[in-house]
C-alpha cells in the first residue's frame, strides 16, 4: 500500500468536494439522501468494495466528524459567552445538534471512507467490470 501523489490526492479531494466518483470524478457517489449508488454510472466502479459490511469505517469517519464538531461547538461558545456561559443550553443544546449534525453527514461520511480507501488503494480494472 503506497501512499499517492500529492497530485493525485489533491485530485481525490477536489472529487471529494463534489461528492462524485473518486475513480472517474464524473459520475454522483450519493443516489439520494442516505443512499451510496451500488456503481458509479459513467466509469461502473462498484463502491462497494469489499462486502456488504464496506461502510462500517464510515461509521467511525463519522463519530470523529461529530466529535469534532461537539469539542469545537463547546469551546466557541465557552470563549464567546464568558463569563456568561449558557449552561443549560450547553447542556441540552449541544450534544442535541451534535446529533442532527452526525445524522446530516453521514452520507457524506461513505463519500470520506471510500476517497480515502481509493487513495490507499488504487482501482483495479477488475473493479470496473
Amino acid at each position: 500500500m503506497e501512499m499517492p501523489s500529492a497530485r493525485r490526492a489533491g485530485m481525490l479531494f477536489l472529487r471529494l468536494l463534489r461528492l462524485s466518483c473518486p475513480n472517474c470524478g464524473k459520475g454522483r457517489v450519493l443516489a439520494k439522501r442516505f443512499a451510496v449508488r451500488p456503481r458509479c454510472p459513467s466509469c461502473n466502479f462498484r463502491y462497494e468494495r469489499s462486502d456488504e459490511n464496506y461502510f462500517q469505517g464510515a461509521m467511525f469517519v463519522n463519530f470523529m466528524l461529530g466529535t469534532f464538531s461537539f469539542a469545537a461547538s463547546m469551546l466557541i461558545i465557552l470563549l464567546a459567552s464568558w463569563p456568561k456561559v449558557p449552561w443549560d443550553f450547553l447542556t441540552f443544546g449541544v450534544p442535541v445538534m451534535m446529533i442532527a449534525y452526525m445524522v446530516g453527514l453521514y452520507p457524506i461520511s461513505k463519500c470520506v471512507w471510500l476517497t480515502v480507501d481509493v487513495a490507499l488503494r488504487p482501482v483495479t480494472a477488475a473493479e470496473l467490470v
